[in-house]
């Protein structure tokens, strides 16, 4: 069946009170927002605990390189302390036995001045480098220990080291003549007697000069009497405590200091060297504030660095995201309701059409997006169609309109000419014809005015318990009275038990005659129309009213736009057909009651027209 007929605005289809919908089913959509956020923040603690974790071992390997070079300035100062502990660390050993050891240590020793020598479990060596001539190459215990705590003559100063690695015990021997001690001692053997002149051998002055040593003779009270080579750093009189800080805690002066006082003459001989940065000493590191500010340096900028590095992925990560999000509202703000595009399509899709991977973390707003691009796009689409179909319905109104106003006006000059004499019966029937336009324009204007009321809830509804089958039953045969109606063929088959709803049986019995017309008049004559009620829903909670023929039926443009407000003119052939507005009535009169209505069809094959509503919750006896 075609239906001709303007009405509501295309609104969404209803399902208020549990009125069951057509096919199409809502899933809930999940709360993408929560999501989002919890997202945010597991990737945000994510990547701080990991930004923290580096900091860490930044910190941790900073801290390594700082007491390794701690370990250097010591090795540098004093090789006997720092310098053996390091070298047993270092040290490997092959499958032969054969130790071996670290280069630059041994590049440091040979400049020391010093050697090295591994004893095994009887005092032999098993191994030795740098060794002079006058050297043991094995040792009584007793002598061992005679020479390291210098309780028997022995020219070189011993640091041992004591070290199990594994189930060997490794023994190493570390022997040097410090130079400041060694050039003391050729001193003291070529100056002759202390007195207040220093006389030394050609020789020995090149030796000093070379090494930029600085000989000084000091009188009882510790003032300098004599000297020789540059003055700098070196004080001309000592106190008990400089003398004793500066032999045992040189480097903190940056001089290396040896003495020795004659008993006889109550003279004290002192031979001062510079310290020299050897081996793996060199540029800044100088001292432990140096390697300390180094350090901290090194910290603060890998820090910094970490924090830039940081920086710059979350700018990308997520600022390139929400920078993106910023120009699709902006360009939806703009009336284009599309995704901005790159060089390959829409920025955030890969070329299969996937989520790019930074732009992952916001899956939610993306899709959210999306929807609502396509929501807008359809709605001005809509808004087009409807801008469209509003003019073809204003035109068809102003047809409809016109046709009885230019009857009436026809009629009125007619009556009002003064060159002729209607009769009695002329007269009877032109006034016949103006009332039956002027009531065809009454009740399009009333049409109109009642859409608009539903459509704006502005329709007052008198709800009351009503049986649905002897309403229908009443409704139909009031149809057949209607003389435009007698020939329609309209078959009743009721519910087998009462169904009671509660409506307004005034607006109600509107919509189901609205139904029944546009079924008669628009099908071809001999068209059989159905009409059923049944219960439906769960455990029978709806009544359920259908309208079926088997007449032309519709196409599916036709369907889909059937309740749409303006899309297709009212009839246009005159009066007797109605106002065409009856579809949109019949169904905001339905869903003013909370129910629902729902159209099949297809061309050739007739239509189907079904009502919901919710039934009375205390059923009545039918009449």
């Amino acid at each position: 069946m075609t239906f001709r007929r303007a009405g509501g605005e295309a609104d969404e289809e209803r399902n208020d009170g549990g009125v069951p919908a057509p096919p199409s089913v809502s899933l809930p959509v999940p709360d993408g927002g929560k999501r989002v956020i919890r997202r945010l923040i597991a990737h945000f603690s994510l990547r701080l605990i990991v930004a923290g974790i580096l900091l860490v071992v930044l910190a941790v390997l900073i801290l390594y390189w700082m007491q390794l070079k701690l370990l250097d300035l010591d090795a540098g100062r004093s090789f006997a302390q720092a310098g053996m502990l390091k070298l047993i660390d270092t040290m490997e050993v092959d499958e032969a036995g054969t130790p071996h050891f670290d280069e630059e240590l041994l590049d440091l020793v040979r400049s020391e001045g010093g050697w090295v020598q591994m004893l095994d479990g009887q005092g032999r060596v098993t191994y030795s480098v740098f060794t002079p001539e006058d050297v043991p190459t094995a040792y009584k215990p007793g002598e061992f220990v005679a020479y390291w705590k210098k309780q028997e003559p022995f020219p070189y100063d011993l640091a041992v080291w004591i070290r199990q690695r594994g189930s060997v015990t490794y023994t190493l021997l570390y022997g040097v003549i410090p130079e400041e001690k060694r050039l003391l001692q050729m001193v003291m053997d070529t100056a002759g007697a202390p007195g207040p002149r220093l006389t030394l051998p050609p020789g020995l002055e090149d030796q000093l000069k070379e090494a930029e040593a600085t000989v000084q003779l000091l009188d009882p009270s510790g003032r300098q009497v004599a000297s020789f080579g540059s003055a700098g750093k070196v004080l001309t009189e000592y106190s008990l405590q400089e003398l004793a800080l500066r032999s045992v805690y040189g480097n903190r002066y940056g001089l290396k200091l040896a003495s020795h006082y004659d008993s006889r003459t109550q003279y004290t001989w002192v031979v001062t060297t510079p310290f020299h940065e050897k081996g793996v000493l060199g540029g800044v590191l100088k001292n432990e504030i140096s390697v300390m500010l180094v350090a901290f340096a090194g910290l603060l900028l890998t820090t910094l660095l970490l924090f830039l590095l940081l920086s710059l992925w979350y700018a990308n990560r997520f600022g390139g995201p929400v920078l993106h999000m910023i120009d699709w509202l902006q360009q939806l703000g703009q009336g284009r309701f599309r995704e901005p595009h790159g060089l390959r399509g829409p920025r955030s899709l890969d070329r299969k059409g996937r989520l790019q991977r930074r732009y992952r973390l916001f899956a939610d707003v993306f899709l959210s997006l999306r929807r609502l691009t396509g929501i807008l796009s359809r709605n001005e689409e809509m808004r087009d169609k409807l801008e469209q179909t509003r003019e073809e319905w204003i035109t068809g109104v102003s047809h409809d309109l016109k046709t009885p106003l230019t009857s009436i006006k026809g009629y009125s000059h007619m009556l009002e000419a003064p060159d002729y004499g209607w009769s009695t019966d002329e007269i009877r029937e032109f006034a016949g014809e103006i009332r039956e336009m002027s009531e065809y324009m009454e009740l399009l204007i009333d049409d109109l005015s009642l859409t608009y009321r539903l459509q704006n809830e502005a329709l007052p509804l008198e709800l009351r318990e009503t049986e649905l089958n002897d309403l229908t039953d009443i409704v139909i045969r009031r149809f057949r009275t209607n003389p435009r109606f007698a020939g329609a063929r309209i078959v009743f088959r009721p519910a087998p038990g009462p169904l009671v709803t509660r409506v307004d049986e005034r607006w109600l019995s509107r919509a189901i005659v609205n139904l029944l017309a546009n079924a008669v008049l628009h099908n071809p004559e001999g068209t059989v129309v159905e009409v059923g009620v049944a219960e439906d829903g769960e455990a029978g909670s709806f009544a359920r009213l259908e309208i079926r023929d088997n007449g032309s039926g519709m196409d599916e443009e036709t369907v889909g736009r059937l309740f749409e407000r303006y899309y297709r003119g009212t009839n246009t052939e005159g009066g007797s057909d109605g106002t065409g507005l009856g579809m949109a009535i019949a169904r905001q009169i339905v869903l003013a009651h909370h129910g629902n209505i729902r159209v099949e069809s297809e061309l050739g094959r007739g239509t189907v027209v079904t009502i919901w509503l919710r039934q009375a919750s205390v059923p009545v006896e039918a009449v």
